[in-house]
This record gives structure tokens, C-alpha cells and sequence, in this order.
């Protein structure tokens, strides 16, 4: 079972936000095959919702920037952090475009650094998704919502966000996993 960890803030004024990429996509997915279901487990930094036979997400109820304490409870509960695969926006990545990595830094992310911190590890795969060019001030930027031709691009990610969690849940070997999907091609770019 993979563990998908959503990065993103709380609340209905942060959902249309760019910091939240992750979270929107998987909750499109969600909706696009009616799933809809209830907490397998709550957390006090959290919650476990089964998605399918082989995913299940942990969506913390946290600020980004605490990320990691559902992650460590969740971890302390039982579940590998091995087996958690994050999903968050990089200012870094033109949007539209998806990279999937095993291990590495949090490339200044506060919500991997407060994952790492928590997990006292950086060996988690991560997608991370594309929010840029971005603009500075950053912390402006990946608060605002997206723009009507930022929301095309987003339309044009659920495709290959899907088949990403569909090759996902039927592997277990995650370097195969990243040969496939980081070619730009895959994400349609």
C-alpha cells in the first residue's frame, strides 16, 4: 500500500491556491471516480483516507509548513515513511510538468523541510509538481489562486496525474516508476 501525502494548507481560501497543486489535483482525481470516503484513521495532525487497493492518502490538517507532524504520527502508527510518496508544488518546474524523485533535499520547501525534520529522514519520494515561473515575493505567490490560463494547464494535468497514480499503485519497484513518468512527454509538455 502507497501512501500519498498531499502537501497543502486547510481551508476553503487556501484550496485555489498554488501551494495547494498537490491537494487539488488528488481531490480531482477523487471526484472524477465519485470517492468520497471517510477517515480509515484520524490523527491529531491528520487523517488516512483509503483511495484503492494499493493507495490511501494521509492529508494533514496543518499549516505546509507543519506538514510533518501527521507524517511522524502517522509513521509512529505503523505506516513506513518508505512507503509515503508526497505530493507538492515547485516554484522550480514550469507548471504542467511533473518530476518524481526517491530521495534528496527539500530544495527550500518548508514542507519537506518540516516532513524531513519529522520523519528524521529525506529518504520519501516526492512528486513534485510544477507551479512556475514563479515571482517574487514567493510567499505571495504561492498564496494567490491561479489564473484563468493556469487553470487550462491544471485541466491538462489530471490525465497524467491519473495514469501517475495508476502505474503507482500497480509497482513496487519506484526507480521503474520515475523512468516513466519524468520524461516531460509523460506530462505532456
Amino acid at each position: 500500500m502507497w501512501t500519498l501525502v498531499p502537501l497543502g494548507n486547510p481551508g476553503p481560501e487556501y484550496q485555489d491556491t498554488r501551494h495547494n497543486l498537490g491537494r487539488l489535483l488528488l481531490q480531482r482525481w477523487m471526484a472524477d471516480r465519485n470517492l468520497a470516503p471517510a477517515p480509515r484513521k484520524r490523527f491529531p495532525s491528520g487523517s488516512l483516507y483509503p483511495l484503492s487497493e494499493h493507495l490511501q492518502a494521509l492529508v494533514p490538517s496543518t499549516y505546509m509548513n507543519l506538514s510533518g507532524e501527521a507524517c511522524a504520527q502517522a509513521a509512529a502508527a505503523g505506516l513506513y515513511p518508505r512507503r509515503m510518496v508526497l505530493l507538492y508544488d515547485d516554484k522550480d518546474l514550469p507548471l504542467g510538468l511533473g518530476r518524481f524523485r526517491l530521495d534528496g533535499s527539500d530544495g527550500g520547501h518548508n514542507g519537506l523541510r518540516s516532513v524531513f525534520g519529522c520523519l528524521d529522514t529525506q529518504d520519501v519520494a516526492r512528486l513534485r509538481l510544477g507551479i512556475g515561473p514563479f515571482q517574487r515575493p514567493l510567499v505571495d505567490f504561492v498564496l494567490e489562486p491561479w489564473t484563468d490560463p493556469e487553470w487550462e494547464r491544471i485541466d491538462a494535468l489530471d490525465k497524467p496525474f491519473a495514469r501517475f497514480l495508476e502505474l503507482l499503485g500497480a509497482t513496487e519497484d519506484l526507480g521503474t516508476l520515475a523512468n516513466q513518468v519524468n520524461p516531460a512527454e509523460f506530462w505532456g509538455a
